[in-house]
């Protein structure tokens, strides 16, 4: 019996996306574990006005520059086999009107973590409320200025370096 040629390139086809789909899955499940995860807890309330009622693309750029440098910061300050969690509860970037307090044109942020060393054991953890950090010397300029992936959050690289550089450098040299 002969094939009709529209049977044979559906059957074709299915078995293309039956391939897919396999390959697909695989891929899922061997991707490996990343050290750095960073959660934005409730980012309609957050008190940046245009971040909070912002589009759904520009908060996910946002969000995506935060978590795309704070992974930089976490991968060279934590030893091997450490993992951060970063969970942000409110965000103002300062530069311009926020919906509850007036800010003085410095971002603020505050957040919880953890670091939990390869084990999973839970070896540093604490509360930030950064805010008002009004000097920064010359330290704006140590801060790389040339990755257009994070260029959207520029103005607030500087304050959580700083964070970052307090609280994880010392864990390599422990």
């Amino acid at each position: 019996m002969k094939a009709f040629p529209s049977i044979r390139g559906t059957a074709a086809l299915a078995l293309l996306l039956c391939c897919l789909a396999t390959s697909a899955l695989s891929a899922e499940i061997s991707k490996p574990v990343s050290p750095f995860e960073v959660t934005f807890k409730d980012p309609d309330n957050y008190t940046d006005w245009k971040l909070s009622d912002s589009a759904d693309w520009y908060r996910e750029s946002v969000f995506t520059a935060v978590h795309s440098f704070l992974a930089k910061q976490a991968k060279s300050m934590l030893p091997v086999g450490y993992s951060l969690e970063i969970t942000f509860t409110d965000m103002d970037f300062g530069h311009r009107a926020s919906r509850r307090v007036a800010t003085p044109g410095v971002p603020a942020f505050d957040f919880t973590y953890q670091v939990a060393d390869p084990s999973g054991t839970v070896v540093r953890h604490g509360t930030e409320h950064l805010r008002f950090y009004t000097d920064f010397g010359n330290y704006r300029f140590s801060v790389e200025t040339t990755d257009l992936t994070t260029e959207i959050i520029q103005g607030a690289k500087p304050m959580l370096k700083a964070w970052a550089v307090t609280a994880l450098a010392d864990l390599k040299q422990s």
